[in-house]
């Protein structure tokens, strides 16, 4: 299953929280922060429930938000009914809303402090209406009185807003079944659409559920790993403070050398690639750039370091000599590749390499020109068995070059 951080998700967008054990749609009705009338706490992903949850009068006695049996009931009973990850992820935030004392309104850090909260009407698109104040700004999603319609059940209903009813300290304005503007009674009963304000780094999955995560950690000791001229060992850690397994993929210059399954968490790991002789030979000298990631299904986190591959020596043997029965006594080799003039290049041979202490002869010149070696020695304890030993180095003019191959024969 696929996960996207919840920052990515369009206006309109419906995503599904759990409440009181049961998923309910909610619709994202704006990304970021509404206008400079917020406090910066408000800067995240606006939902609010996509029908009415339930029914209620708005307060007893009077249009005072602040001291509302509404926000009493949205910031006791209602979240607590939100499954707990989400519950403790939703924002504190300072919302515009009207002072009930002398009908000023409250904004910015001096914003209603709150977690769940009703919107505005001027959040729902509502502007110019008499006895209205201006509380915030209009949210992305609200451009049509369409949008504002919603269901208890299968009929359209109305529901409650924030906003006080200036004129008379009794009344509270509400949306219509049609999404027209309407004025009720605070003690009256209407539709109640929760809605809050969550982390922009929370995930959704394919099915709209929205879940926190830890992203996974990535640790090593150092980044910059240096000059290195011989296999070497960049030792890392993954982990994940929510305990999922991971996928760890290891890559050089982007492409991609390892991909490791269903590691545990705390797992210590080494860089592959360069680890082993065989694989550091596949390296190219240079400047090169490992880049690990690990993903726990829902997010990724990345780790990069650089070295520098230097080499300017090289040998090559057979690891296992060539033994046959009888003597050895001539052989021809050739190296092919790209050898600098003033490389230092040396060529040995040896015709007992199954004894403790092989002879090894000198047979530059010989590979140089390309004619056959004869070997000196006759001594073969161990019976006759065949290696080469090719070296090279750099030489004074810094020029680098390579060995393709080697091959040749003996009797």
């Amino acid at each position: 299953m696929a996960n996207v951080k919840l920052s990515t998700k369009a206006v309109g967008s419906i995503v599904k929280i759990k409440v009181n054990g049961a998923a309910k749609d909610f619709i994202i009705v704006h990304q970021g922060l509404p206008s400079s009338a917020y406090d910066a706490s408000c800067n995240g992903v606006w939902v609010v429930m996509k029908d009415i949850y339930t029914t209620m009068k708005w307060d007893g006695s009077n249009n005072d938000y602040l001291n509302s049996d509404m926000t009493a009931y949205l910031n006791g009973t209602f979240i607590s009914l939100i499954d707990a990850d989400i519950r403790n992820a939703i924002k504190q935030v300072k919302i515009p809303y009207t002072n009930y004392s002398n009908n000023n309104v409250m904004s910015g850090s001096n914003g209603l402090s709150c977690k769940v909260f009703l919107l505005s009407g001027t959040e729902v698109g509502f502007s110019g209406v008499s006895y209205m104040n201006t509380e915030g700004a209009k949210l992305s999603y609200f451009d049509s009185a369409s949008k504002r319609v919603a269901y208890n059940g299968s009929s359209a209903a109305g529901w409650w807003l924030r906003s006080p009813y200036t004129y008379y300290s009794g009344h509270v304005w509400s949306v219509k079944s049609d999404g027209s503007d309407d004025v009720w009674h605070c003690n009256g009963t209407y539709g109640v659409r929760p809605a809050f304000v969550l982390p922009s780094t929370l995930v959704v999955s394919d099915d709209g559920t929205v879940s926190t995560n830890t992203a996974p950690a990535i640790n090593a000791s150092s980044t910059n790993l240096g000059k290195q001229n011989a296999p070497f060992s960049f030792a890392y850690t993954v982990t994940d403070a929510d305990g999922d397994t991971l996928t760890v993929t290891e890559k050089l210059d982007g492409k991609t050398t390892a991909t490791r399954t269903g590691i545990a968490s705390g797992t210590a790991l080494t860089f592959g690639q360069g680890s082993t002789a065989e694989n550091f030979q596949r390296i190219l000298n240079g400047s090169h750039t490992i880049q690990i990631t690990a993903n726990d299904g829902k997010e990724s986190t990345s780790l990069s370091a650089t070295f520098t591959k230097s080499v300017t020596s090289a040998t090559v043997t057979l690891t296992t000599p060539l033994a046959v029965d009888g003597d050895i006594t001539v052989a021809v080799l050739q190296v092919t590749g790209s050898i600098p003039d003033d490389a230092t290049f040396k060529v040995e041979v040896t015709n007992n390499a199954n004894d403790p202490s092989p002879v090894w002869q000198d047979a530059t010149v010989e590979v140089k020109k390309g004619v056959n070696i004869v070997f000196t020695n006759s001594e073969a304890t161990n019976g006759a068995a065949f290696n080469f030993r090719v070296s090279v180095s750099r030489g004074a003019s810094g020029t680098g070059g390579y060995i393709e191959a080697i091959s040749g024969a003996f009797q």
